[in-house]
């Protein structure tokens, strides 16, 4: 009897569900040769293709087969940790996330883990990504989604890179003074979305006013929203009620940045955290899939 290692088949769910090696081993912080050498052992190890030969990514039948049963084996593995977890007292889970990425993922995971019958407590602090990032390594966080600018940080569990758009009350609405400088809104100093977007304006030499600032998504829709101004945030959480401005009208281009999933370092909390932050994973997967 073979038995399939885990990592091989989330490797798998990752390059289906993003539909390339590449992306998959961007998401994963590894290289695209030891993405396609996780594939090679996986297909040998199964006897079958798994890809379409005109299509690196598309699944085979026998793919699709592998993928349905790889879901189901996957949950069953991180609901059997969750449950084994809620035994001893490191069932709290300590999560630093930034508040755009809470407002827009966790409503997505917490009915799955609802729906899972864990008992978990969790403590939710939302702050910037730096601030995160420092307070995982001084032991506040059990699991921390963390954005950098150029690359991954030590210790991510997951990497993807996240496109940034600028973002206004409609898709051609560009808010300017009276000397056509841009009515900027944005977050607080030390956020990246901040960074990213002064950066391009400042290449670009074109001129701005900082005319809001939030701490807050809910703030910045609001201004937003009501044609205050523009802002700049990652394509993927942009609010229903605000639009991503079309890339005709001649806006800074805007540096990617890298969104990863990070574990502290304590091992008693381990399990429980690596387990929340498969779910979390699979979150993020899921949102891919229906972009």
């Amino acid at each position: 009897m073979r038995n399939i290692p885990t990592d091989l088949l989330r490797t798998f769910l990752a390059v289906i569900d993003l539909r390339s090696h590449t992306r998959a081993a961007e998401q994963l912080g590894r290289t695209q040769p030891a993405i396609s050498l996780q594939m090679k052992k996986l297909q040998e190890l199964l006897d079958v293709s798994l890809f379409a030969k005109d299509a690196s990514a598309q699944p085979t039948e026998a793919g699709e087969l592998v993928a349905s049963y790889a879901r189901q084996m996957l949950a069953l593995n991180d609901e059997m940790v969750l449950r084994l977890s809620k035994r001893d007292q490191h069932g709290k889970i300590r999560l630093g996330i930034p508040n755009d990425y809470a407002d827009h993922f966790l409503p997505k995971l917490m009915p799955r883990l609802a729906r899972s019958g864990h008992d978990f407590r969790f403590e939710v602090v939302c702050d910037l990504s730096h601030v995160l990032l420092q307070g995982l390594r001084n032991g506040l966080y059990d699991l921390v989604v963390a954005m950098t600018p150029d690359g991954p940080a030590e210790g991510a569990f997951m990497t993807w890179k996240e496109p940034l758009t600028w973002v206004g009350d409609s898709p051609t609405s560009v808010v300017t003074d009276g000397n056509a400088n841009l009515r900027i809104a944005c977050y607080p100093e030390g956020c990246l979305y901040r960074r990213a977007m002064l950066t391009a304006l400042q290449r670009d030499g074109r001129g701005y006013d900082l005319v809001y600032t939030s701490p807050s998504l809910a703030g910045l829709e609001a201004a937003v929203g009501s044609g205050f101004g523009n802002t700049v945030l990652a394509r993927r959480i942009v609010p229903a009620k605000l639009s991503t401005l079309d890339e005709a009208l001649g806006l800074p281009r805007l540096a990617d940045v890298v969104v990863g999933i990070y574990l502290g370092s304590d091992r008693k909390r381990s399990a429980v955290a690596e387990s929340f932050a498969a779910h979390f994973a699979d979150a993020f997967l899921a949102s891919s899939r229906d972009a």
